[in-house]
């Protein structure tokens, strides 16, 4: 079996690993020179850190996070740790991140060509062929299957009848020096200038930080499409954020990028889409990376275990039902986000059973964040 792995992220690269490691014949096409950087809040949470290590990826070498933070909209703030068998989550700049679980794919025998461009996938007949643009040359190239990996901005998926995102979330960020030493610490900021959805301060050391905010694109839309106006009003404006980096230091450089949620389809002609590609990101937190390294592993599993075809369909469907049961409740959770996310901070104040509760369960971190909110709003 012949599988093209089309984008060298976390996803692609989870995919890559999993079927080179099951003797697959395995090459990964990305169009950017490697390594490149990524616009991304770098932040691993501990459900990611757990399938990094699984993949062989060992980030004990990174600062740990052991603690988490958020503030609400109505100003509550709760600051928590986790308990020691809960993995820490950790700050990994994207070319790094990503350029190490690569070399992972590499090492297994996967084989890797970096500025080289997808122009064009046909499905059907003997399996699905893709045009591969090297330089100024062309070929079109027979595949038994290939791995989506194409990213939020690619546009081979909606050329397949993919269909639509459901929703698009919108992210800027940048890096500063903070003006204090920085806590070891998950800082995720739900205040009112950026409901509904937070600002992030997320420590790559003592000092430096990734700062970014994280909106709704139809939010973003009603305020006159200022994302960086947004960002400002927040970065300065914000108690916990000012608290967090000791003031509201230059960001300098900021840059943005578009994280897309849900998709009516990710099959097509032995054509399996996954994370972005796919939209299986949390619509509530825009996590993507635990799941974008989730569904290349899934997609890989099928293909290694049946091959292409309606066997290895149905597995990856079903590998991707808690995705979508995550989303569903995401966005029924947005509808009420002030009140959710004031009641569970609101009460772990004053409830020492909901703060260890929280603590023990790995803060928020979860696989599936909206049901455990919903959980804390309905038990707690």
């Amino acid at each position: 079996m012949r599988v093209l792995v089309v984008g060298a992220g976390p996803g692609g690269a989870a995919a890559a690993i999993e079927l080179a490691r099951a003797g697959v014949e395995t090459l990964v096409v990305e169009r950017s020179r490697w390594p490149r950087a990524k616009t991304c809040g770098d932040g691993i949470s501990p459900p990611g850190v757990v399938e990094a290590r699984e993949l062989g990826l060992d980030l004990s070498d990174k600062r740990p996070l052991p603690l988490g933070e958020i503030s609400t909209p109505r100003g509550y703030r709760f600051s928590s740790g986790w308990r020691p068998e809960t993995p820490w989550g950790a700050i990994v700049e994207r070319i790094e991140f990503d350029a190490r679980l690569m070399a992972l794919a590499v090492g297994a025998g996967a084989r890797f060509e970096d500025a080289t461009t997808v122009r064009e996938i046909a499905t059907g007949g003997d399996g699905p062929r893709a045009r591969l643009a090297r330089g100024t040359a062309t070929a079109m190239e027979r595949f038994d299957a290939i791995v989506l990996a194409e990213g939020a901005t690619g546009g081979l998926g909606a050329k397949l009848g993919f269909g639509r995102h459901a929703t698009r979330l919108v992210a800027l960020r940048g890096y500063t020096e903070a003006l204090r030493p920085l806590d070891p610490a998950f800082g995720l900021y739900f205040d009112r200038d950026v409901s509904p959805g937070y600002g992030w301060v997320f420590p790559l050391d003592e000092r430096r930080a990734n700062v970014g905010v994280l909106v709704d694109e139809r939010a973003v839309h009603r305020r006159g499409g200022d994302l960086r106006g947004i960002l400002e009003a927040w970065r300065t404006a914000s108690p916990a954020a000012t608290a967090a980096l000791g003031g509201a230091p230059d960001l300098g450089r900021v840059s943005g990028g578009v994280i897309p949620t849900g998709r009516r389809r990710r099959i097509r002609g032995s054509v399996f889409a996954v994370g972005d590609a796919a939209g299986v990101a949390d619509p509530f937190s825009a996590e993507g990376i635990f799941q974008a390294m989730g569904s290349g592993r899934a997609a890989a599993a099928a293909l290694a275990a049946y091959g292409p075809g309606r066997r290895a369909e149905r597995a990856y469907r079903g590998a991707l039902r808690p995705f979508d049961r995550n989303a569903r409740e995401a966005r029924r959770l947005r509808l009420g986000f002030h009140f959710v996310i004031d009641a569970m901070v609101a009460r772990a104040v004053t409830r020492p059973a909901l703060a260890h509760h929280l603590s023990a369960s790995g803060f928020f971190m979860k696989d599936s964040l909206p049901a455990f909110l919903w959980g804390i709003a309905r038990n707690w």
